[in-house]
C-alpha cells in the first residue's frame, strides 16, 4: 500500500482450473508470512472447500458467487422488492441499487456472511429480452424435433414440461411459474453479487 508494488505474482497455464489453484496460492502466501490481508476473487474460485480454507487461514475476502447457485436464487427472491427503487439504496455513481444482507452460505457454515445484492433497471430490461429470445429459440428447436428420437438438454426441462413417448419427443408446455418468476427478478443474469467474510475489508 505504501510503494504500490505487488507482494508477489504468479502465472499458471490456462488449462488449470481456478478453483483448484487457490489453495496452492494461499499456502504459498502463508509461506511468505503475509498476514492480515484480503483477497478479491472472481467466481471461478467459488467453492465450499476454498471458502473453508480461507477461513482456516483467517484471510478476508470478497468473492463473486456463481449466479446459478440455488442459495443465490433464494436470497434474491427473499429480498426482491426491498431495495430496487429506494433512494437510500441508490449507488448513484453506477446508477445501480444495492443492499447487504447477512446469512449463512451453506447449512453447516460456522459464520454468517455478508452478501451484496445489486439491481440495475437497464440490465433487468436487457435480461428480460434475452430470456424471451432464449425461450423463443428453444420453442423453435422443439417444434423441429417433434416426433423424432431426441433427448433435450436439462436446461429445457427448467422452463418446459417435456413429454416423450417411446424415446421420441412428443410435446412441451411452458412452466409459467418458473418463467414469470425469472422475468420478474431477471435472475439469470443477476450476476453482480458478492460474498464477504466480514465487514472489515
Amino acid at each position: 500500500m505504501t510503494n504500490e508494488k505487488p507482494l508477489l505474482y504468479e502465472s499458471y497455464p490456462g488449462s488449470i482450473v481456478d478453483v483448484s489453484q487457490l489453495k496452492y496460492m494461499l499456502e504459498k502466501i502463508r509461506g511468505y508470512g503475509y498476514e492480515k490481508i484480503g483477497f478479491i476473487l472472481d467466481r471461478g474460485y467459488f467453492s465450499k472447500a476454498n471458502i473453508q480454507f480461507m477461513d482456516s487461514c483467517d484471510y478476508d475476502f470478497v468473492m463473486m458467487v456463481k449466479g446459478r447457485a440455488s442459495f443465490v436464487h433464494s436470497l434474491i427472491m427473499e429480498h426482491m422488492g426491498e431495495f430496487e427503487s429506494k433512494r437510500a439504496c441508490s449507488i448513484k455513481a453506477y446508477r445501480t441499487y444495492g443492499m447487504t444482507v447477512k446469512a449463512k452460505l451453506y447449512a453447516d457454515d460456522e459464520t454468517d456472511r455478508y452478501f451484496h445484492i445489486y439491481y440495475k433497471a437497464k440490465k433487468q430490461a436487457s435480461e428480460r429480452a434475452r430470456l424471451e429470445a432464449d425461450l423463443d429459440r428453444m420453442e423453435a428447436e422443439m417444434d423441429k424435433i417433434k416426433g423424432r428420437e431426441y433427448k433435450l438438454p436439462k436446461r429445457y426441462e427448467h422452463y418446459f414440461k417435456l413429454t416423450y413417448h417411446k424415446d421420441k419427443f412428443y410435446s412441451y408446455e411452458e412452466r409459467e411459474d418458473v418463467i414469470e418468476r425469472e422475468r420478474a427478478a431477471a435472475v439469470r443474469l443477476f450476476r453482480d453479487r458478492d460474498l464477504r467474510k466480514d465487514d472489515s475489508l
